[in-house]
């Protein structure tokens, strides 16, 4: 009997590890999938689809998932050039939470529209409660680092 139950508590724990959601992990979490997304992310490297590795230095780039589904984010090089402290979108998650929709609301300089609101779908590759990963539509991938 107490080989039976040893057995199937073995086999629970084993099916629970390798039932992760992600590519790259984490294959078993007690925290919900929001509570590790809602936090304040730095880049830190960006793979592109055709392999080239590119390491990001710090330069104040981030964005930030919040709970109600609001986000906050600034990517130095296209903000800093145009004078922008930062933008606004909202979040979230498809249905399967394999994927993140975010809506990025207009940014605008001097009044003046210079991107308009757009809707991105991201895959999640990774999230941890330290590090994230991101597909983007083209197949980039970015890494970053909790903050």
């Amino acid at each position: 009997m107490k080989l039976l139950r040893l057995s199937l508590f073995t086999l629970i724990i084993f099916s629970l590890v390798n039932c992760g959601k992600y590519e790259e992990g984490p294959g078993f979490t007690l925290l919900p999938k929001s509570n590790r997304l809602q936090q304040k992310w730095r880049p830190i490297q960006l793979v592109e689809s055709n392999g080239t590795i590119n390491n990001i230095d710090s330069d104040g780039s981030y964005i930030e998932f919040i709970k109600g589904g609001t986000t906050q984010f600034y990517y130095k090089d296209i903000m800093a050039m145009i004078g922008i402290d930062g933008a606004t979108g909202t979040w979230t998650f498809s249905d399967d939470k394999t994927q993140i929709i975010h809506t990025t609301d207009p940014i605008q300089s001097f009044g003046i529209t210079i991107f308009p609101s757009t809707t991105d779908s991201i895959t999640i590759v990774k999230l941890k409660i330290n590090s994230l990963g991101l597909v983007d539509e083209n197949g980039d991938k970015t890494y970053y680092e909790y903050f």
